[in-house]
């Protein structure tokens, strides 16, 4: 037996999953659709790792995690909710969760955080990375945790990413990282989406002094507009309809530590003024509050949009910009730097068997003669999206084929063929390239904006702003 499982989940038919998933893969489970019933069991069984739903209609996985932590500190706990959002991730995981994960997942996937835990544990080490909060949607060319042995309460955090390239662009900053890291200047990173901008953005955060310090993440294109403000600044009860208690907003939560403004470009004009002010002041007032705060805090921005024609559309400040500009960096699309297309598909291999515990895996000639010369216009994300299912489709064969990565089963949203692939594509097309996405994506879904969000790897959130901004009135919504 590799370990003893408590599984806590209402829904029935993912209970049976899950049950009859991690029983096959060697683990003992004890299911419960009751989690204080759950909770009345645990002195009675041997108990390792709990696995937690969320939102229960009895009781929260919250409640579950603050009775464990309190009665039963030496069982782990990792929480599954189809609601994630950072902000819950970042207090679940503060609060002494092991892990976070959103649902849909695969089952791969939650037994390779399972099979993490119980090795960690078995070593007598339990090891926590800031960036597993977002689950596996997202990450660029992240990976598993190493590089950082500096203490945190009692929590040993040790932290391994890596910006994967031999090209000379790549190589350039990675060489200008340690200049970079050690100082508190503001930073602000351009790039397409999915080049890798936050995972440069964690590499800057630690490797520099403020490694040991907290890492608050932010994106601010998925932010609805009505809570900006109070996410970025915190609140005070009854500033505003629904504020039913004080709240810390993400300046203070990274206080000495490192805040990093993903998609800066998404924020309204009048919280655009209130952020360069604290960059300028080094304080903030919460929504509701009389009283400034000062604030330790370093700011890493990135965009994906052109900064300067939003500063001439007038949608972008150009103090704000002036203010963030001290350290610019672009990181290039990849394919401008196709010669690290080999590079980064091993790693992707490598990293996807060791993650699900799949073993040694290769890919075949014929499949990265294909990848080379793909386009790549979702970029290092995308690659990485191919090489994962690639990976899980293969199952037990050593070779990972075409067939296994473009198998016919899924669906491509292919950009279209008017695209010149050898043509320097300029920066205002994104937006164009953004609108025939969207307009392929919902006319497959017959206009559903939740399923056409889905095929795309964004949420409807996201989707319904893109319509927006973008005016495309030809979908209900």
């Amino acid at each position: 037996m590799k370990g003893s499982i408590l599984l806590i989940e209402d829904d029935a038919s993912l209970l049976q999953y899950l049950q009859l998933h991690l029983s096959s893969n060697g683990y003992s489970v004890t299911a419960f659709s009751s989690p204080s019933e759950a909770l009345k069991a645990i002195p009675k069984i041997d108990i390792q790792l709990i696995l937690t739903d969320v939102k229960m209609p009895e009781m929260s996985g919250d409640e579950v995690l603050n009775h464990v932590k309190t009665h039963h500190p030496t069982i782990g706990l990792i929480m599954m909710t189809g609601f994630g959002s950072i902000e819950h991730g970042v207090n679940a995981i503060q609060k002494g969760a092991f892990d976070y994960i959103t649902k849909p997942f695969l089952g791969p996937e939650i037994l390779a955080r399972i099979n993490r835990f119980f090795k960690l544990r078995n070593q007598g080490t339990i090891e926590f990375a800031q960036h597993t909060f977002e689950g596996p949607k997202g990450l660029d060319n992240e990976a598993t945790p190493k590089n950082n042995s500096k203490q945190k309460s009692a929590t040993k955090q040790t932290v391994d990413i890596k910006l994967v390239g031999n090209h000379p662009k790549i190589a350039a900053l990675i060489d200008a990282l340690p200049q970079i890291a050690q100082n508190n200047a503001p930073v602000l990173i351009q790039g397409e989406s999915g080049v890798g901008k936050e995972v440069f953005a964690s590499l800057i955060h630690y490797n520099s002094d403020r490694a040991d310090k907290p890492y608050v993440k932010i994106n601010c294109a998925n932010l609805p507009s009505e809570l900006v403000e109070s996410t970025l600044f915190g609140h005070i009860k009854g500033s505003f309809t629904g504020a039913i208690n004080d709240a810390k907003g993400a300046f203070d939560e990274a206080d000495g530590g490192t805040l990093l403004l993903d998609e800066i470009t998404e924020i309204e004009l009048g919280v655009q003024a209130k952020l360069l002010r604290v960059l300028q002041e080094k304080e903030f007032r919460a929504v509701g509050s009389q009283h400034a705060k000062k604030v330790d805090v370093r700011i890493i921005a990135t965009s994906n949009r052109n900064i300067g024609k939003s500063i001439k559309e007038g949608q972008f400040r150009s103090d704000l910009f002036y203010r963030l500009n001290v350290f610019p960096l672009i990181i290039p699309p990849l394919r401008e730097r196709s010669s690290d297309i080999l590079a980064l598909s091993t790693y992707f291999v490598d990293k996807f068997a060791l993650e699900y515990g799949m073993g040694e895996k290769e890919l075949t000639t014929d499949v990265l003669t294909y990848l080379s010369k793909q386009q790549w216009h979702g970029n290092v994300r995308e690659l990485n999206n191919v090489i994962q299912r690639g990976v899980l489709m293969s199952g037990n064969s050593k070779n990972i084929t075409f067939e296994h990565i473009q198998n016919s089963l899924f669906s491509n949203l292919e950009l279209s063929d008017e695209l010149d692939s050898d043509a320097e594509l300029p920066l205002i097309p994104i937006e164009e390239m953004e609108l025939k996405l969207i307009k392929q994506a919902l006319e497959r879904t017959n206009g559903n904006q939740k399923e056409a969000a889905e095929l795309l790897g964004i949420s409807d959130r996201t989707i319904r702003n893109k319509l927006k901004k973008l005016r495309l009135d030809d979908f209900d919504e």
